[in-house]
């Protein structure tokens, strides 16, 4: 576990919180191991519901990169594509919904982890993208998920070009479920968290996976640790990290 993930049961609701401020929750591999075993912590505990938040200005800005930039070969590249996976893959197929409680902007691996999650609230205001391309990375999750989501056009401007969203855009699109003021927040998933409370949980486990099941496609997590493993071994990954950490623009494999 880690000290910037932490836990709370408050029947009937476990609440996971990603809580890094000062480096505005970039996710290192045991904070995603964390948030894969909390969530299953959580239908351990007999919560109802998961609520999945973070604290300081952004809820995530994505991969912690100097994680990513020690990345040695593509073997390191598929542990990590297996880290993702599992946390993706305890949120879509916990029994119980996760609800996302975006407390600022998220790129990256956070714009995914609140795509996973079942009902995502967000604040008006806050931005959403996806920026893996530009430092020779690739959003595994949205990519599988984006073209069922918003259509192919859509996806390949969030994807591959990048393209920053707003939270009402995002709505629009069907990527989260609402978008508030954010004096209104905690009152709108109060309200959702509440409304699932009382559901029959057989009944919700079951619609729930329904509703993933189009996603739920065979292969994924072999395609998740070729890809990444791929990009490690051409060298553009780690070119791309260096060369954030560096500030200066990458110089990718043609």
């Amino acid at each position: 576990m880690t000290d910037n993930v932490s836990y709370e049961f408050d029947d009937p609701v476990s609440t996971i919180r990603l809580e890094r401020p000062d480096a505005y929750n970039a996710m290192t591999p045991p904070m995603w191991g964390a948030v894969t075993e909390y969530v299953r912590r959580a239908d351990e505990d007999g919560a109802r519901v998961v609520v999945l938040t973070g604290v300081g200005e952004l809820f995530c800005s994505g991969d912690d990169i100097e994680a990513l930039a020690a990345i040695e070969d593509d073997r390191d590249a598929r542990v990590l594509a297996d880290t993702l996976a599992d946390c993706f893959d305890a949120i879509e197929q916990s029994p119980l919904p996760v609800v996302g409680r975006a407390n600022g902007s998220a790129y990256g691996g956070g714009f995914e982890l609140l795509l996973a999650a079942d009902i995502t609230i967000v604040p008006d205001g806050t931005r959403f993208a996806l920026p893996e391309t530009g430092i020779g990375a690739i959003p595994l999750y949205a990519a599988k998920r984006l073209s069922a989501l918003v259509g192919r056009q859509r996806a390949a401007q969030l994807a591959l070009a990048g393209r920053e969203i707003t939270a009402d855009r995002a709505v629009e699109w069907g990527l989260f479920a609402e978008a508030v003021p954010e004096a209104d927040l905690d009152d709108a998933v109060a309200g959702t968290v509440a409304a699932l409370a009382e559901t029959a949980p057989e009944a919700l486990a079951t619609t729930k996976a329904w509703l993933n099941a189009p996603f739920r496609a065979g292969g994924e997590r072999v395609g998740m640790r070729t890809g990444l493993g791929h990009l490690y071994a051409g060298g553009d990954a780690r070119e791309g990290a260096e060369a954030f950490l560096e500030d200066r623009d990458p110089e990718f494999s043609r």
